[in-house]
């Protein structure tokens, strides 16, 4: 589950397709222009490049920024948080890669499979490092997919939810998650992070989640950064707001990166 909205609403059915087919021929192209020789009609790869931001290539770029959205049920997938865009847009250099899903169309482990596939290609095109950052379903998304080795160098899960707002349905929320961490690849990434809000209804029981992260990076010996509820800002779409890049965003990049100590300095929420 997750907050997030789409970005209008689905016109005709007709328009819809329309839409589609032009994503499609333009991720192709895309694709096209990153690998030469690629034929434009090939698309070997569930991800695609952000149309908002232009691609640099494996040779220029200096790593592959994968984002996976929250749920959505109408209009077009979310975009990232604004924290992201200095990795992106700025002097770092990272192209921003995406696995779309279709609207209230979301199922967990093929979204896991369909993540794992990508970052196999992303590393076949020959980028050096290659990044996942998921929100909310889509960070529960990233989280099964951490039983495949060799998943990414740094995963970064943002208020990982899948299950709804509904206290009987807390007990299997948590459960699946032990069982996502459980089921964990020992070389599946390098470094990880955590990032839990305050006051957000989707999750069932942030120690216990927060726990059971933790146990798991320290079983496979991997450098991890727990945010755990942070002051500000609250709520499941707290990535979102503009404070949290500001006082989250350069601890973040440096885990995503690998460029600096994993650690972000915080006051907790009230418990």
């Amino acid at each position: 589950m997750g907050a997030a909205a789409g970005h209008g609403r689905a016109g005709p059915l007709g328009a819809q397709r329309m839409r589609h087919g032009l994503r499609l021929a333009r991720r192709a192209l895309l694709l096209a222009a990153l690998v030469p020789g690629l034929p434009a009609a090939a698309d070997p790869n569930p991800l695609h490049p952000d149309p908002e931001v232009p691609p640099r290539g494996p040779a220029r770029a200096a790593g592959a920024l994968i984002w996976v959205h929250a749920y959505y049920t109408e209009g077009a997938p979310p975009g990232p948080p604004p924290f992201l865009a200095p990795l992106t847009l700025g002097d770092a250099g990272w192209d921003l890669w995406r696995l779309d899903r279709a609207p209230r169309q979301d199922p967990l482990l093929a979204g896991a499979e369909a993540l794992v596939a990508g970052t196999a290609a992303l590393r076949r095109l020959g980028y050096r490092q290659v990044a996942v950052v998921g929100e909310s379903r889509g960070a529960f998304i990233a989280a099964m997919a951490l039983r495949r080795p060799g998943l990414a160098d740094a995963l970064l899960l943002i208020a990982p939810a899948a299950h709804g707002t509904r206290p009987e349905r807390r007990a299997q929320a948590l459960a699946d998650w032990r069982a996502a961490l459980a089921a964990m690849a020992p070389d599946a990434v390098r470094r990880a992070g955590l990032v839990l809000f305050a006051q957000d209804p989707y999750d069932p029981d942030p120690p216990a989640r927060a726990a059971a992260f933790a146990a798991a990076m320290r079983t496979h010996g991997v450098p991890a950064l727990l945010l755990d509820r942070p002051v500000a800002p609250i709520g499941h779409g707290g990535a979102r707001d503009p404070e949290f890049a500001l006082r989250f965003g350069a601890c973040l990049a440096a885990l995503l990166t690998g460029a600096g100590e994993v650690a972000c300095v915080t006051d907790a929420a009230p418990r």
